[in-house]
């Protein structure tokens, strides 16, 4: 290998290695959104299981599962809230 070589794959590393710096924290929040609005759809399904009964339930799509992964068991107090003044 040639000096010149050896330097381009120096400078290709770190690139690489600032490239995964930079992507590395939005990456990260990505992953904890998904995986907090998984959690948030679980919540909704146990809500709808335990209260289907009774006729009152909240469509999982994407926004209510994100908004119980965002704010968590409020954000499932939001989505009842919400239901009950928007059916009534």
């Amino acid at each position: 290998m040639t000096p010149l070589q050896i330097a381009a794959y120096i400078i290709a590393a770190l690139i690489a290695i600032l490239l995964f710096r930079i992507f590395a924290k939005p990456l990260k929040w990505v992953v904890w959104l998904s995986f907090n609005s998984l959690l948030g759809g679980i919540g909704l399904f146990l809500f709808n299981t335990v209260f289907s009964q009774t006729g009152f339930s909240i469509g999982i799509n994407v926004v209510t599962s994100a908004v119980c992964g965002l704010l968590g068991v409020p954000g499932l107090i939001l989505l009842i809230i919400l239901k009950f003044v928007f059916t009534s």
